[in-house]
Parts: structure tokens; sequence; C-alpha cells
């Protein structure tokens, strides 16, 4: 069936929801430099992990909130940001509306560490307020271990695994040709730097850089897709058992 919401018109969305699917699927990103990554890495990964998991969990795909809160990239060429002010306003809304239409569980796809804060209270606030259920989802924590697991380290912004997640999801979204070891940039705790130095952010010195393996990386983002899938349907399912 159809599960993208703005392909569907409200006689079907008023038939479905909430009698056949309670569940709706938010992705979230921004659109900011990401080494030889395309700038909206951020807002792919997410889409494509709902396309993954929505089957299973019985969802609708809402469209991605393309554009979020950057700070330190937003500068290099292409980059943008929203006021944390604003955003939070902005995604709070989304969020109640899907209340209003029927979804009792609404699971937020993160993209983007930016997104964090203003994500966390806007989900609190939104649960508060609305009695509804929401689960705020950042995929590379998520699947820290996973990474580890799967490539030896762990990995970084334009890095190791969100490399791999957006060139399974289009070859072309990463250009190997254009990648450059000096893009990337120790990031380390203690300073605060604008623009910081580098468009690939690593976490561990040494390690993360991207891995350009097309087949190993189809590997990684199912690996990601199922761990992902795993948690939220976890997650469902005690909602359920305890009657939320």
């Amino acid at each position: 069936m159809e599960r993208h919401l703005q392909r569907l018109n409200w006689l079907q969305v008023r038939d479905l929801v909430p009698s056949d699917i309670d569940t709706i699927l938010l992705p979230v990103g921004t659109v900011e430099a990401h080494g030889s990554a395309c700038l909206g890495t951020d807002n792919f990964i997410p889409g494509s992990i709902a396309e993954g998991i929505a089957d299973r969990l019985n969802a609708l795909i809402a469209p991605t909130v393309s554009y979020g809160i950057s700070r330190s990239l937003r500068r290099y060429n292409g980059g943008s940001t929203i006021k944390p002010e604003t955003w939070q306003a902005f995604v709070s809304d989304i969020l109640n509306s899907f209340a209003q239409t029927g979804f009792r569980n609404v699971i937020v796809l993160n993209g983007h560490g930016g997104n964090n804060s203003a994500l966390k209270a806007a989900a609190y606030e939104f649960h508060a307020k609305m009695q509804k259920n929401i689960a705020v989802i950042h995929w590379w924590d998520l699947c820290g271990n996973l990474t580890r697991e799967f490539y030896g380290h762990m990995g970084g912004h334009g890095g190791t695994d969100e490399s791999a997640m957006v060139q399974t999801v289009n070859p072309t979204f990463v250009n190997e040709e254009q990648h450059d070891p000096e893009f990337a940039y120790y990031f380390r705790s203690g300073a605060d730097v604008y623009p910081v130095p580098g468009t690939i952010l690593l976490y561990k010195e040494g390690e993360g850089y991207p891995d350009f393996d097309i087949e190993k990386s189809r590997k990684y983002h199912a690996r990601v897709i199922k761990e992902v899938g795993d948690f939220v349907e976890h997650v469902i399912a005690r909602w359920r058992k305890f009657g939320m």
C-alpha cells in the first residue's frame, strides 16, 4: 500500500487513521556540508530509514523536514539554518497536527545532531500537551555499537557511517573523486569553533573516514534499517501493552 502521507488524499487518510494505522514516521534533517557527500545527507538518510521500516510498523511517512538547526557548518557553500526557537515551534505545530489527525504514535527519525535539543523539548511538550506517544530516534547514536562492530571503528559527521548510508540511497550522492582527507577535522570537546575547520568531523582521532565500498555500504544500510526497526517495534509494542 502507499505509505507516503502526501501521496494520499484526505478521504484515504480519514479511512485509514486511526482505525487501521495509528503510527506516523517523521524524518527530519538539515542542509549542510558533509565532506564530499551531498548537502542533503541528513535528509536522505532518515528518509531512507523511514522507507525501510514503514511496512514493518504499518506506519505512514510524513514529508521530511529538510531544513534544520545548523551552527558550525552553515557557512560552507550551500549550508543553511533556522533559528532554534523558530524551528522548534514549527516542528511542534507539525506534531500537534499529527495528533489532531488521529495518530497515537509519532516516530521522529532525526538525521542531524544540531536538532537534538530542540527535538527533545518539542517531543516532551507534545507528549505532555497532546497525551500521545512520541519517540525521537538519533540513528547514528542508536546504531553506534553496530557501526563499531561492522566497520571496526566509530563513524563521524560526513564519515564512515553517514557516507555509507547516503551512497546506498544513491551512489552519486557521494563523490569519491572529490574526497580529500584534509576535509577531516578531529572534533574535540573543550573548544567551540565557528566555522568548524573541516567538513568531515571525526569523533576519535584517525578514525571514521568515509568508506566508498558500495557493496559494504548496502550491507551496513540494511543492518541499520533492521536495528532501528527492531527498536521502534519494541517501543510501540510496549506502549500498546501498557495502554498508552
